[in-house]
């Protein structure tokens, strides 16, 4: 039986076959490249770019299309009319026409085309968008910093990349941070805000510690890493900071640490002996008008609250108010209260509510003049003196009329009369105010303070400290305001720089982890909720010192308190299912008065 004779297709490998397509494709765009007028090219409507990009990123790519032309092709297909639509280069498009309506280029500029079929644009387009990426900014940070290595000028590479020169120093500093951490940043272990909270300083070994401090914690934040950098230094707009300040600071060779990405953040002052060394000259240098009047004069950089409660008091005598001063503080008092009946401020304009809010701060102003126009009798000021220290504000704080107990007189009446009751031969005696506190209280700055606490049994120091305790808690248990804030910061120095406890209230929260955290996805309608919150949230206060940082965020306004206390509790709150054992059904209720649909956040 003759075998059938069936002829064989020969087939290419499918390789060689990609292969002899790619050649094809290849040659095909080159046949296709031509160098069409610009003013015979429109916009396509088969683009798939719909989002518009920025105006900043648009204004960066006609700078740098200004210096440096076009360098990739434009996909266009043909119309009618001798007329092509661009289906991938619209931005670019944009920029030329732009350039030609300002004169910088002809409006028929020739420029370098890829033609193809109409059918393929839609596919072109979405090619080209999707496999184009945004280069890391790791990887620009090395580039500037490769540039200026090559004789580059930073005024050069921003107007090559059609940026501000500003912005070239910042990433040119992003470039100096110790290597380890740019490979994290690489990697994704560090977020891009975490690396720009490193460069508050160029030292990599302090960068590298700090970093070995919180790379374990469950969230890194960039609010964590500053306070650790800064932890030795002063604030800018501390108190001590703010008294000296930042010109005489430099001037007597003081190092500054600035937030490049921050220009409303406060500068850091690195070295503490010096700042405190001008505080005290500057301290001692307005005591001296004071010397003059009084018995004695003490400087003291800083001043326990409860310091002054254990001196007697001596008071300025009484005089007629300054007129002037008078009527504005009338006239003040009676705009506040025209203003405040107007509904309370709801129907206030920007302009009322300015004016409102500015009428307190002078009427307290108004108060402080005319008590300082109020003198001293020089029978007082011959058994009292005064502390010249630094207020919270950062001025000078100068506390006048203190007794020490030691020079109290005697006799408690202010007039003794003789025994015949000649009145006209009265001799008069201080009047001075006993002090409030029996218990000496020292009013010295932190290193005096240490070398007076030698002196202090353990026992007794536990009994002032249990007794200044129960004091104080009755005085916060009866402020609801004082005691709000003093909780927010607790939630706060824990939840945001992940501290393991607070300095001020016995309290701790943890936030809680979920087990299995590689489900929870980053793209999640929660998460997203999460970072939305977390990049609105009013920190920038952590960076400050204590209590600076205390104080600050006291006068943040309530709806700003109210997230981070909202944020802080968030994190604490326990994971649950009902078929747990003993659930608690405070999560539930709590889930249902948040009206959660658990359902709709999966993803």
């Amino acid at each position: 039986m003759a075998k059938s004779q069936t002829k064989t297709k020969t087939t290419k490998p499918p390789v060689a076959e990609k292969a002899a397509d790619a050649a094809t494709t290849a040659i095909r765009l080159k046949q296709d490249l031509r160098m069409i007028p610009l003013d015979q090219l429109d916009f396509s409507p088969l683009n798939v770019r719909k989002v518009a990009a920025s105006a900043a990123d648009d204004a960066e790519l006609l700078a740098s299309i200004r210096e440096n032309g076009i360098k990739q092709n434009l996909v266009v297909h043909a119309l009618s009319g001798g007329k092509f639509a661009v289906d991938a280069g619209g931005r670019r498009l944009k920029a030329l026409k732009q350039l030609a309506s300002d004169g910088v280029i002809p409006h028929d500029y020739p420029v370098s085309c890829l033609v193809e079929d109409e059918q393929n644009a839609t596919v072109t387009s979405a090619t080209e968008n999707l496999q184009r990426s945004a280069m890391h900014p790791a990887d620009q940070f090395e580039a500037f910093a490769q540039m200026i290595a090559e004789g580059r000028k930073e005024d050069d590479i921003a107007l090559k990349f059609g940026v501000s020169v500003d912005l070239v120093r910042r990433r040119l500093k992003l470039a100096r941070i110790a290597p380890e951490l740019i490979e994290q940043f690489r990697v994704g272990e560090l977020t891009l805000e975490c690396v720009m909270a490193f460069t508050l300083t160029d030292d990599h070994d302090r960068q590298m510690t700090v970093w070995n401090a919180v790379k374990d914690s469950y969230h890194i934040h960039p609010q964590s890493i500053k306070r650790q950098l800064t932890e030795t230094a002063h604030s800018a707009s501390s108190s001590i900071g703010r008294f000296v300040g930042i010109e005489a600071y430099e001037a007597a060779g003081g190092i500054l640490l600035r937030d490049l990405f921050d220009d409303n953040a406060a500068a850091h002052m690195e070295n503490p002996e010096l700042l405190e060394r001008l505080a005290v000259e500057k301290l001692q240098n307005a005591a001296k008008v004071f010397e003059v009047d009084w018995k004695w004069v003490e400087v003291h950089l800083s001043v326990d609250y409860g310091a002054f409660r254990s001196f007697g008091r001596v008071y300025p005598q009484d005089i007629e108010p300054d007129a002037d001063l008078l009527a504005e503080e009338n006239a003040l008092m009676a705009r506040e209260e025209e203003l405040a009946a107007a509904n309370d401020g709801a129907d206030w304009t920007d302009a009322e509510a300015d004016e409102y809010y500015s009428i307190e701060p002078r009427l307290r102003e108004i108060e402080a003049l005319q008590k300082a126009r109020q003198p001293y009798a020089a029978a007082d000021q011959a058994i009292a003196g005064c502390v010249v220290t630094i207020g919270h504000d950062g001025a000078l704080r100068v506390e006048k009329g203190l007794v020490r107990p030691e020079d109290i007189p005697v006799a408690a009446e202010q007039t003794e009369y003789p025994a015949d009751g000649d009145t006209e031969i009265a001799v008069t005696r201080p009047n001075v105010s006993p002090p409030t506190s029996s218990a000496p209280v020292p009013i010295s700055d932190p290193a005096t303070t240490l070398r007076k606490a030698d002196g202090i049994s353990a026992s007794l120091a536990d009994d002032l400290r249990a007794s200044r305790q129960h004091i104080l808690r009755a005085h916060l248990a009866a402020d609801y305001d004082v005691a709000f804030d003093a909780m927010l910061y607790a939630l706060c120095e824990q939840a945001l720089s992940r501290s393991y406890g607070t300095e001020a209230l016995n309290i701790s929260i943890s936030p809680f982890l979920a087990q299995n955290r590689e489900t929870l996805h980053p793209d999640t309608v929660a998460q997203k909720m999460l970072d939305a919150l977390e990049q609105d949230l009013a920190v920038e206060w952590m960076t400050l010192e204590k209590p600076d940082d205390f104080l600050a965020m006291s006068a943040l306004p309530l709806p700003q308190k109210q997230s981070l206390f909202a944020w802080a509790v968030g994190l604490a709150i326990k994971p649950q299912l009902l078929s747990d054992n003993h659930p608690t059904p405070i999560i539930e209720e709590i889930g249902a008065r948040l009206d959660v649909d658990v359902a709709a956040c999966w993803r």
